[in-house]
């Protein structure tokens, strides 16, 4: 009769760390080594979380590829205002940022949300000014150019080498073509 009660215990505070934990309540250092001194060293299983956590990405990954479509739509094969147009992709741009931002706070990986913002954000502002100057190449280049920058920017703000990777090489390219 103690035993059961003792394990129910046990169980109780075991549940009561994973839950702990799961929420953040305490570092994970901190869980794991009461989860090992409550357990006796037997092995948790934390699999599920990792396979709901594929799950998310994935159909995230769908979902960004659907605004990705949708963006392309708006910009090349509609007839839209330009004042439309633009305020659809700035909340298409806000809406990935927002939630890369959410990801990383989660501990997931923001890379495709962000990348997406950014193509997003590149896409629209060449096809801007290419309808308010006219395809003149001079505004083009410093649309070009602001984007790289910025994409250095915010890689070296927020630590992302991929971006600054990204801003470096195309400011590097854009160098080149205009001197070709």
């Amino acid at each position: 009769m103690t035993r059961f009660i003792k394990d129910s215990k046990t169980e109780m505070i075991i549940s009561e760390i994973q839950f702990w934990k799961k929420n953040k309540l305490l570092p994970e250092q901190y869980c794991d080594y009461l989860l090992a001194l409550y357990t006796g060293g037997a092995a948790i299983d934390d699999r599920k979380p990792v396979n709901s956590h594929r799950k998310i990405l994935f159909k995230d990954f769908f979902i960004v590829i659907f605004i990705l479509v949708i963006s392309l739509f708006v910009i090349y094969f509609t007839e839209l205002s330009i004042v439309l147009q633009t305020a659809i992709l700035a909340s298409f741009v806000g809406l990935l940022l927002g939630v890369g931002i959410y990801y990383t706070k989660k501990q997931f990986s923001p890379l495709l949300h962000y990348t997406s913002a950014a193509c997003i954000l590149l896409l629209s502002s060449i096809d801007i000014t290419e309808k308010v100057f006219k395809g003149s190449s001079l505004e083009l280049y410093i649309t070009l150019f602001l984007n790289c920058f910025l994409w250095v920017g915010v890689g070296l703000k927020w630590r992302l080498i991929y971006f600054s990777l990204a801003g470096s090489v195309g400011a590097m390219l854009i160098i080149i073509c205009i001197l070709l």
